[in-house]
């Protein structure tokens, strides 16, 4: 009975979004879904933080989450053997955010004409996070790259850089000897990310807040970075050539592979995500060391644990930064909010303690004004906030 409760639930939904999608819903459809979205009213403050880039992927994904959510409820369901009231409301929040970001996109992409002019929509006060950065040549100069044109904006010992929109590529243009001392930082500030290619062809993300130094040719029998904050590396392959990620408390080692580290300054851990193939990490701390795989993930604990623990992780809630989302998966608030507010630039203030440990799990594009990303966090779970300034006031949810 269980079983075909939550199927038959799981069925009406996917057919809801689908039909809604179509512009072949009917009432029964429409309220179904409207009990749980003001949506509408909200679309235009939606829009203004999109562009077509930022959403061509966006239904791939959330199709994909929809179904990976009701899935994971699924294997919950059997677990506990009961299918409670509480079980299926906690779902519907969940996929509350999901249908939310869906129907956003689908709306932009269809109207994206009748929304040339940026005067007909509704300014947020908190805007979302851009690409912009600092670049801090090999002579100590600084270059801010939001201001910059595309092009050619350094060279170095005959390395040219240039800027591709919100990417910095680097190539070199001689065959000389380069400066085997000589190296680059990006750095990000809150509310920044950018994209480099270093000179070796490895791509890398940074996420906000965050920055990587790197040397203007790799050179000798390692190719090595220096990295805070939050990083996505693609690496070249180079089988003679160990590309090696140094950051607080541990050192990443691969060949040529995907990954992801986040090791911001006021996280509790310092984690590595593998996406393909294998890395080492080691804990610069003690030596100690493990192999990971791919959809695995490593923690090392800042506070004296000299362990590194290994568990199998979602690959795209790791990544989901990179791609644009807020992606949470039964997190603590404080978690979350800590992602916020690098992202936006805002502080957080709790009403009290308590409120910290309140777990979330939802998916939310980076996007949204903050208003608006506030607004669905407080359909998933008992609080509310208030913004002052720059600052983000949490306080327990009253219905008064």
């Amino acid at each position: 009975m269980k079983s075909k409760k939550l199927k038959k639930f799981k069925a009406e939904f996917l057919k809801a979004v689908e039909a809604y999608l179509e512009g072949t819903a009917d009432e029964d459809q429409i309220l179904f879904l409207d009990q749980y979205f003001d949506l509408f009213e909200e679309v235009e403050e939606i829009l203004e933080y999109h562009n077509l880039m930022q959403t061509r992927n966006v239904g791939n994904l959330m199709h994909s989450r929809i179904h990976q959510d009701i899935t994971r409820w699924e294997d919950l369901e059997k677990k506990s053997e009961v299918v409670t009231g509480s079980t299926i409301k906690y779902w519907y929040m969940a996929a509350a955010t999901v249908f939310v970001t869906v129907t956003s996109v689908y709306i932009y992409q269809a109207n994206q004409n009748k929304f040339e002019s940026a005067n007909q929509y509704k300014v947020a006060s908190i805007v979302p996070g851009r690409s912009k950065a600092i670049l801090t040549l090999s002579n100590g100069s600084k270059i801010i790259l939001a201001d910059s044109k595309n092009g050619e904006i350094a060279n170095q010992s005959g390395t040219i850089v240039t800027k591709k929109d919100s990417q910095l590529v680097y190539q070199r243009s001689s065959s000389s000897a380069a400066d085997k001392y000589a190296s680059n930082a990006v750095e990000t500030p809150k509310g920044g990310q950018y994209e480099l290619v270093l000179p070796d062809g490895t791509k890398v993300w940074l996420n906000a807040a965050s920055s990587l130094r790197y040397p203007l040719a790799f050179q000798g029998n390692e190719r090595k970075v220096e990295l805070t904050g939050e990083a996505y590396f693609e690496v070249a392959k180079d089988k003679t050539r160990p590309f090696k990620v140094h950051s607080n408390n541990q050192v990443v080692e691969v060949l040529g592979t995907h990954f992801n580290i986040n090791v911001y300054s006021n996280e509790p851990f310092v984690k590595t995500t593998l996406l393909e193939g294998s890395v080492r990490v080691t804990n610069s701390s003690t030596n100690a060391q493990t192999i990971i795989r791919p959809g695995e993930q490593s923690i090392i604990q800042k506070a004296g644990n000299s362990a590194i623990k290994v568990k199998n992780v979602d690959m795209d809630e790791a990544v989901a930064w990179k791609n644009g989302y807020f992606m949470f998966n039964s997190e603590q608030l404080e978690s979350v909010l800590r992602k916020i507010s690098r992202w936006y630039d805002v502080d957080i203030q709790y009403q009290n303690e308590e409120l910290k440990h309140q777990l979330f799990s939802g998916t939310l594009s980076k996007y949204l004004s903050v208003s608006q990303v506030l607004k669905k966090l407080e359909l998933l779970q008992s609080v509310h906030f208030k913004t002052e300034g720059r600052k983000i006031i949490v306080t327990p949810y009253s219905s008064k």
